[in-house]
């Protein structure tokens, strides 16, 4: 109570100081005396003209936002929608700066001149002029840091929903991997894994506050920049370790108000199918496996009954039926986005606003994903001293989305369904058709019945905003108070009415499941900042002062209704509810200095010390350094003159950073009490007087828990060619993590669980590469830029000592329940782990001439005696591969070539494994269901030459066990993104409208076109089921689907 009181007394002090400050500052410049505001003064004094122009591209099309800055003040305006300026300059010997994000900056001299009209060429290196590298931006000549920046028009180039998904195969060392229907997260990981537990997700900064990008419209997007090694994230100290990714939305510009319309629409479809079993070939395949192991032909499949009506009153029998599940379940989904905005302002303000609709409706039946938003950016000069503004953005989502029935996933079943069984049944409850077990010999759920009987929506909503103000004491000091709050809440409706399939599935009373969960984020930030030239000398500095609250609400509640009316928990039965709620708070103290010598010579150093309120007294606060070191070698006397090295630039740096504390919960360090939750018998009596309720401890505390730390190494490289015609950034880095929170093993006699603890260590080393090409003069313009990172893992310590594992991935539908990976000191984090395949047993004496294999027989599967002891066990599962590929590149090309223009986006990775789980399902043949139609190759005497074994119910030798038979390589190569767009003649527009449209461009599209791969599932790109450790197993997973559309842009 003591702090947080001290807390709110802070922080209305600060708003009473900052109030009195902007009431000083706005007196003075109220004053009309010379003693008012004498720096002022001396400014109007010297002014003697106005120079007014045109700023253009090098295609002469206007560019309005172009900033027109004074040099050496503070005095700057913004071309208008036409490209126009107007700027009041002292005297002839005035320098003007026009600078804008993508092109290459100028300086110009006024002279004589009262008009100047200037045109700016694009930088052949995206959003080379600034970067924002967090609590501030820097030129990226005078970067130190791994910093890559991604342009607003590149994220919004792929038809996707959110921003994660457009960064995919645009920065070198970032990946991205889909993970699940619309609406679901991708994997994002910048340099690798960082952590065994806890995820690798990058800490999102949207227009300076934390948090997630979800409900973010990636059309309201001006820059992503990526904060990759230590030396620059470690400005985010505890948050750090997994890369900062930070988002500056659109600001509005000077000039006349402009709209912007930004359309498309089209529709996705799944690219590649299973070759499943029809009806007669299941038919044979039953006979095959089933009879092998002596058991009868199921009751379904006789022919008094085969040959029934598949349900009263048609004229169908189940011998006639041939269901195509595969056609039933996926679908052509409708895709498209819609984005109005106007942008306008003039000397004093500036705004942006924008409204955002957002549609994806999945390539399976009962998926979808909308999102509708609204956005509204603007700042505002009080005074030359003065500025204030605010971003702000609300957000509505909703998304339909399936629940696997116990641990088969939606597809499994679509593959696993008999063809003879029809997907309807207008006489059952709900009309749908489901097997019988006891019937039909095997119990699949029908999925398309799953998908659409069971409604499962989660209903979002959000806002997020901050205010700021920005004094700036003299043209190099300036302070900035911020104040942010994101609140967001997600209601999760599951409702399934009573029905009943006749088969594997029925309620007998509707459910009705609501689960509600809010959040509050409140961000207080103080910053001070100081920027100033002496001479050579140039010398940046920030201070910052920031509190970060966190308040979560979660209730969950459920019950019953004896009717499929009444939807509501109103008077339902077998109601439970529970309510839980949590908070945290972050303090931080930030600093930063930086320096550099004629732009030769850079230096930057930073430190944060984070106080988290989740960890143990005397454990919550920590200090996190970063030190980094440049060498601009292209301004040294000896390069200056150099016509073929435009820039030559060599980094490095070295930084501390940590893991976000909160993913652990916001008391990690004590174990709960479970009160009540134990009865406890007294004189051997637990009835009556004699009984007592119990409370306990379910697992040990350990208040010494503390945050996973990694430190990191970078050198860097930046080198331009031929005035950056050739553009080359490379990098090689080492990253180790310490204090590694993991599960520590107890003796079962503690009789607790087991506490969490630091004892793992693990360190990725990796290089990356991004190489362009880029010629940006003449009628046909194009840009070619490649990409290639290599990560490599290795565990260095687990669980404190040398033969520490944790396995992880066993399902008993996927391999018969053993363990799929493993993670041990020395190897990569979380391999492939099982048995080696040698071949198929091909007769009795290839049996007994092998090591001991329990029921093993001709046909089966011949495992590899790992240990040559003479018998396959436990002890000969091995390392079969990684899900972490050798490398990952992509090459984009663009092209223009006067109105039209190309672009091609290749992405891919190259050395990776996949554990097909779900070719065990379609090839395993452990028990009845349909399979793949390679089950007809399997061994028999009469057919020895192939790969799949002997078909025998209950697969007695274990042939579906975790082994080198499910592992595939998974590598790929993937057209991301194909574009033709064309644009209408600027001057033709502007006539046919009366000067009312200034652009309009048309242009096709296609997604996920083509991939080339050697994997045979549906697709090589597989994410996590259920977690970090399962990464690569593909349990039957959503996959990526292949997308047209036609989209309009136009600007008014």
């Amino acid at each position: 109570m003591k702090k947080k009181y001290l807390l709110s007394t802070f922080m209305k002090m600060t708003v009473v100081i900052v109030f009195i400050s902007i009431t000083i500052i706005s007196s003075a410049f109220a004053g009309n005396g010379p003693a008012s505001l004498p720096y002022t003064d001396v400014i109007k004094a010297n002014v003697s003209k106005v120079i007014t122009g045109k700023v253009t591209d090098e295609t002469g099309l206007a560019l309005p936002g172009v900033t027109v800055t004074l040099k050496g003040t503070t005095t700057a305006v913004g071309s208008d929608v036409n490209g126009a300026f107007r700027i009041e300059v002292p005297n002839d010997q005035a320098v003007l700066v026009f600078s804008f994000v993508g092109y290459v900056s100028r300086e110009v001299t006024v002279s004589d001149k009262s008009v100047i009209n200037v045109s700016l060429r694009s930088d052949s290196k995206s959003l080379s002029e600034v970067v924002v590298v967090g609590y501030g931006t820097q030129k990226r000549a005078s970067v130190t840091g791994a910093v890559s920046s991604v342009s607003g028009k590149t994220i919004s180039a792929l038809p996707v929903g959110g921003v994660d998904q457009a960064l995919q195969g645009r920065v070198a060392g970032l990946t991205v991997t889909n993970n699940g229907s619309p609406g679901t997260a991708p994997i994002v990981q910048i340099r690798g894994v960082s952590s065994v537990g806890y995820g690798s997700d990058p800490l999102y900064i949207i227009d300076g506050f934390p948090g997630s990008i979800g409900a973010l419209d990636p059309r309201d997007i001006q820059s992503v920049d990526v904060l990759k090694d230590a030396s620059a994230a470690a400005i985010y100290g505890s948050r750090g370790t997994n890369g900062v990714i930070i988002i500056t939305t659109r600001k509005g510009a000077s000039g006349k108000v402009q709209l912007n319309f930004d359309s498309y629409a089209g529709f996705q479809e799944v690219v590649k199918r299973y070759d499943l079993l029809n009806t007669n070939q299941y038919v044979q395949y039953e006979r095959a496996l089933d009879g092998a192991a002596n058991i009868g032909v199921p009751p379904r499949l006789q022919p008094a009954n085969f040959n029934l009506p598949i349900y009263a009153g048609s004229s169908q029998t189940f011998a006639q039926t041939n269901t195509d599940w595969q056609s039933a379940y996926f679908q052509k989904g409708v895709l498209q986005q819609h984005n109005v905005s106007l942008t306008g302002g003039n000397d004093n303000s500036h705004f942006f606003t924008s409204a955002g609709y957002f549609n994806q409706d999945g390539i399976t039946v009962g998926t979808s994903f909308s999102r509708k938003s609204y956005r509204m950016n603007s700042d505002h000069n009080v005074n030359k001293f003065i500025t204030i503004g605010e971003t702000f953005n609300v957000s509505v989502t909703r998304q339909r989305f399936g629940i696997p029935p116990g641990n088969r996933t939606p597809i499994t079943n679509v593959v696993r369904m008999q063809p003879y069984i029809p997907i309807y049944n207008p006489n059952n409850p709900g009309g749908f058709f489901g097997p019988q077990n006891s019937f039909d010999g095997a119990d699949p759920v029908n999925p398309i019945e799953q998908a659409l009987i069971n409604e499962n929506r989660n209903f979002g909503f959000g806002i997020r905003g901050n205010a700021y103000l920005t004094v700036k004491f003299t043209p190099w000091l300036k302070f900035n108070s911020t104040y942010g709050i994101d609140y967001g809440t997600n209601r999760q409706e599951q409702y399934t009415p009573i029905y009943n399939d006749g088969g594997t599935s029925s309620s007998p009373l509707a459910s009705i499941t609501e689960n509600t969960g809010t959040s509050t984020t409140t961000l207080y930030t103080q910053q001070l900042t100081f920027d100033k030239t002496f001479a050579k000398h140039h010398v940046s500095a920030v201070a910052v002062y920031e509190v970060q609250t966190n308040r979560s609400d979660s209730q969950n509640s459920f019950g019953n209704q004896n009717n499929n009316v009444i939807r509501t928990l109103n008077n339902a039965t077998n109601i439970t509810t529970n309510y839980t709620y949590g908070t945290n708070v972050l303090h931080s103290l930030v600093g930063r200095v930086g320096y550099d010598f004629e732009g030769k010579y850079l230096i930057s150093g930073s430190i944060r010390r984070d106080g988290l309120s989740v960890w143990a007294p005397g454990h919550k606060y920590e200090n996190f350094p970063a030190a980094s070191v440049g060498w601009k070698v292209d301004q040294e006397d000896f390069m200056k003159n150099s016509k073929t090295i435009s820039e030559l630039k060599l980094r490095a740096g070295y930084g501390v950073t940590g893991i976000n504390g909160t993913v652990l919960g916001n008391y990690p360090y004590v174990s709960n009490v479970s009160a009540g939750g134990t009865t406890y018998p007294f004189g051997n009596l637990a009835t009556g007087a004699n009984s007592g309720n119990g409370s306990y401890y379910s697992a040990l505390s350990n208040y010494f828990l503390h945050w996973e730390i990694t430190k990191s190494t970078n050198i860097g490289l930046d080198l331009g060619l031929l005035q950056n015609t050739f553009t080359l950034s490379a990098e090689v880095y080492k990253r180790r993590t310490n204090n590694l929170i993991l599960t520590v093993p107890v003796p079962p006699s503690d009789g607790v669980g087991a506490p969490v603890a630091n004892v793992g260590s693990m360190q990725n080393t990796g290089i990356e590469f991004t190489a362009g090409y880029h010629k940006s003069s003449g009628d046909f313009k194009f840009d070619i830029t490649g990409v290639f990172g290599l990560d490599k893992n290795k565990v260095t310590s687990l669980t404190g000592t040398a033969n520490g594992s944790i396995t992880a991935g066993g399902d008993a539908d996927f391999g018969g329940g053993g363990p799929i990976t493993n993670t041990v000191v020395g190897q990569s984090i979380q391999y492939f782990y099982g048995y080696v395949v040698e071949g198929i047993f091909q007769n009795a004496a290839d049996v007994s001439g092998h090591a001991t294999q329990t029921n093993a027989a001709p046909g089966d599967i011949k495992f590899k005696d790992i240990n040559n002891d003479g018998k396959i066990d436990a002890n000969d599962r091995v390392n079969l591969g990684s899900y972490l590929p050798k490398f990952t590149y992509s090459l984009n090309y663009s092209a223009n070539y006067k109105n039209f223009d190309l672009a091609l986006f290749f992405q891919g990775v190259y050395g990776n494994k996949i554990f097909n789980a779900e070719k065990i399902i379609l090839e395993g043949m452990p028990r009845l269901f349909n399979s793949g139609v390679n089950v007809l190759k399997a061994w028999t005497p009469n057919n020895t030459n192939t790969t799949i074994p002997r078909a025998i119910s209950g697969d007695p030798n274990g042939n579906v066990r975790p082994s080198s038979r499910w592992v595939e390589n998974g590598s790929y190569l993937r057209l991301k993104n194909l574009q033709l767009g064309y644009n209408f003649p600027t001057a033709w527009l502007k006539s046919a409208t009366d000067g009312h449209v200034s652009k309009v461009r048309f242009y096709l599209s296609s997604t996920n076109l083509f991939t080339i791969t050697k994997y045979t599932g549906l697709d090589p790109e597989v994410g996590s089921k259920n977690g970090t450790l399962t990464n690569g197993i593909d349990y039957g997973q959503y996959p990526s689907p292949r997308a047209f559309q036609a989209g309009l842009q136009a600007t008014f």
